[in-house]
């Protein structure tokens, strides 16, 4: 699969009681479908993602795909602090049609993460994953930035299609 073009990162709304409001979603949706945005990027950290529990996640996935036209790209936030409850949303974006999924690195544990430990976070999900992996490099959220050499060595893996770079180094982006 290539990521071609320029992809929306889009937010959730909620209520003001702080409920998802699936219907403005929907509706978001709808709207950015008929722009000629490439695609879009559901649960990124636009959306909110860190606000929502797994259920709401779920809702939120499948309220967007039901909603996007069908020649628009979806990529799929699901990042959580495990390979297990990351590849569970995975499996939601996977039965809603989304063409791609966002992880990015594990937080609780940042101080502790090692070369080897990253190569296997997301070697793991990718083995697993029924969708192709985007990178996510957000280190003023994770406290912690890819190295290059770790994102170099998972570029070779077959389900690890690109990196969303959110670090703002642009020396880096040359890097990779």
């Amino acid at each position: 699969m290539l990521l071609d073009g320029i992809f929306a990162a889009i937010t959730t709304p909620f209520y003001t009681d702080e409920t998802l409001y699936l219907r403005k979603l929907e509706a978001n949706v709808e709207h950015y479908s008929r722009s000629p945005l490439a695609g879009l990027l559901v649960l990124g950290s636009t959306g909110e993602t860190a606000h929502l529990n797994d259920t709401e996640s779920a809702e939120a996935l499948t309220a967007a795909a039901n909603a996007a036209a069908p020649h628009k790209v979806l990529i799929a936030g699901v990042s959580r602090e495990s390979v297990r409850a990351t590849l569970e949303l995975a499996e939601v974006a996977a039965r809603s049609s989304y063409d791609a999924i966002l992880v990015r690195m594990p937080s609780y544990y940042h101080g502790q993460l090692g070369k080897l430990n990253i190569l296997n976070y997301f070697r793991s999900i990718a083995d697993r994953s029924a969708l192709p992996i985007v990178l996510y490099n957000i280190p003023q959220c994770v406290h912690f930035d890819l190295p290059v050499d770790v994102v170099a060595e998972l570029a070779h893996h077959p389900n690890i299609i690109g990196i969303k770079d959110s670090s703002g180094d642009l020396e880096r982006l040359r890097q990779t």
